[in-house]
């Protein structure tokens, strides 16, 4: 499985919604959700994931990994993220580590 196969629909809506508050758009974003995915000559509905590939799904995968981000920043981490790609910049063998155990501890706290 991918990072867009796994994301949460209600979760990643949730976040989608503290920015974006026009019915119409959540709409739409939440219909490139579940649209149903074709494999092997059949239809199968969509609970989670983004469609990887889907023009919109780094955007929304940017919106969902945000509070990663300033979670990493609050911490003192600089991050360069893209979708679902991150480098976390480190000087020395123990801020990896530190660096390491801070992104798994946001990424629990946020998503777990």
């Amino acid at each position: 499985m991918s990072f867009f196969d796994e994301i949460p629909h209600d979760l990643l809506m949730e976040k989608v919604h503290e920015r974006i508050t026009d019915g119409r758009v959540l709409r739409l974003i939440r219909s490139w959700l579940t649209a149903r995915v074709m494999e092997d000559d059949q239809f199968h509905d969509t609970e989670v994931g983004s469609p990887q590939g889907g023009v919109i799904s780094p955007l929304l995968a940017n919106i969902y990994l945000n509070p990663f981000d300033w979670g990493m920043k609050e911490k003192g981490f600089a991050v360069v993220r893209y979708a679902d790609d991150a480098v976390i910049l480190c000087k020395t063998q123990e801020k990896v580590e530190a660096a390491h155990q801070a992104a798994k501890a946001i990424l629990r706290g946020s998503f777990g």
